[in-house]
């Protein structure tokens, strides 16, 4: 597992919190309208990434725990290395709770991670509609959805604090596509509508696509609030 970068404060990577972000290169996903796309490619180091060590976050976690109320180790998707397990670990020592970002096909990771106390929140992206071709369309590889299901049912039936979110790509994400979701993740404790964000897109054709307006998500939001009630925009 790679480091590649330390947001050392943010405030928008949880809410609430004033956090430090790790970002952990590779993904098992191909999103095309992926922004962070560099972090998971084979070789970063070809746009300009090198890895950070792990004795960097170590030393700035030491000298600022008593200013951050938590770490989000994103990326990239981080529940694929085995190692998050020991870099988990080693926040914990400094007594911070520790928010996933996760693209929810490692539920078994994740569940592990809570029954050992090294998950306390967990952000999962629901990209679109839970059907196997909607699903390869966003993701760019056939994936096993079942997994991604699992991870859904142990949010909603756990201990685990967490969110659903969903980035709001036209063509991938429509009224149709909100509805399954809802009524997929029905009853959840909250869930964010994301704006997109086009120019750093993995391919070249969703660099361009026409971004939702603000009263178009809206009325995405609206179908959103009919399964869960505590729905909100992000970034519009």
């Amino acid at each position: 597992m790679e480091i590649y970068s330390l947001i050392e404060n943010s405030l928008i990577d949880w809410d609430g919190k004033i956090s430090a972000v790790i970002f952990v290169g590779g993904c098992n996903f191909l999103c095309p309208f992926c922004q962070n796309y560099p972090l998971t490619v084979k070789h970063p180091a070809r746009f300009g990434l090198k890895p950070i060590g792990e004795e960097r976050i170590k030393n700035f976690l030491q000298e600022n725990k008593r200013w951050i109320d938590g770490v989000v180790i994103t990326g990239g998707e981080p529940l694929m290395h085995p190692e998050i397990f020991q870099l988990a670990g080693n926040i914990k020592r400094f007594g911070l709770p520790i928010k996933i970002d996760t693209n929810g096909s490692f539920p078994y990771v994740l569940i592990q991670l809570r029954k050992e106390g090294l998950v306390d929140y967990c952000a999962l992206d629901i990209k679109t509609a839970l059907n196997p071709q909607k699903y390869k369309k966003a993701v760019g590889k056939r994936v096993e959805i079942g997994l991604i299901e699992r991870t859904i049912d142990f949010l909603l039936n756990g201990d685990l604090d967490y969110e659903f979110r969903t980035t709001a790509v036209r063509n991938l994400v429509g009224e149709k596509e909100m509805v399954a979701i809802g009524e997929r993740i029905k009853g959840g404790r909250r869930y964010y509508l994301q704006q997109y964000r086009p120019r750093q897109a993995r391919k070249k054709e969703y660099r361009n696509i026409p971004l939702y307006t603000r009263e178009e998500a809206e009325g995405l939001l609206g179908i959103a609030r009919r399964y869960i009630k505590e729905s909100n925009l992000r970034g519009f």
